[in-house]
Parts: C-alpha cells; sequence; structure tokens
C-alpha cells in the first residue's frame, strides 16, 4: 500500500491523473481527492477509461467562472490499466490528485 500525489498544469489535449496500478501485488488505485483551478474562465472535463471493457467514459463537464476552484473528494477505483484523464479547453489550469494504491 502506498499514498501518491501529483500536482501542474493541464495540457490541452489532456492530461493523464491516475493510471491503475499494473504490480501485481497491489490490484487497486484509489483516486482520494482532485482538484482544479484557472484564473480564467474554463470548462473542464473528467474522463475514466476502463481497461477491462476498453470504454471511456464522462464523469463530469463543468462550466467555470475566472478563479473558480473545483474540490472533487469523491473516490474513483482504477483497476490495473484503467485511467483518469483531465481536459481543460485554454491553457493555465492547475491540477492536484491524491490517491493510495492497494
Amino acid at each position: 500500500m502506498g499514498e501518491f500525489s501529483y500536482q501542474g498544469v493541464l495540457a490541452v489535449t489532456g492530461t493523464v491523473l491516475a493510471t491503475g496500478n499494473a504490480d501485481k501485488s497491489l490490484t487497486l488505485t484509489k483516486v482520494v481527492n482532485l482538484r482544479f483551478n484557472n484564473p480564467a474562465a474554463y470548462i473542464l472535463q473528467l474522463y475514466k477509461y476502463e481497461a477491462l471493457t476498453a470504454t471511456t467514459s464522462l464523469i463530469y463537464e463543468l462550466t467555470l467562472d475566472a478563479g473558480d476552484t473545483v474540490t472533487d473528494s469523491l473516490a474513483y477505483a482504477l483497476n490495473p490499466g484503467d485511467t483518469m484523464t483531465a481536459y481543460s479547453n485554454i491553457v493555465g489550469t492547475t491540477y492536484y490528485v491524491y490517491g493510495i494504491n492497494y
């Protein structure tokens, strides 16, 4: 078991925030907290790719005002090969991710 956290700036073409752990001794990745912010108005999209079914699902799309911060404390389970990817329609959207590998 181990915790992880990442932060940075989203690419307009999408940024993978977390990937399900491929380590056979750790079978589940749990994304516990996400945070996004941009000083300008922006559109934020969060997608989850499920490797088992090879499907991508839109979790949410938000149209936000300048300076709005999104704090997402829902827990997302990622099996090996699953990914969570975020997109912003403009540059400068910062992100923070916190999770745990089990």
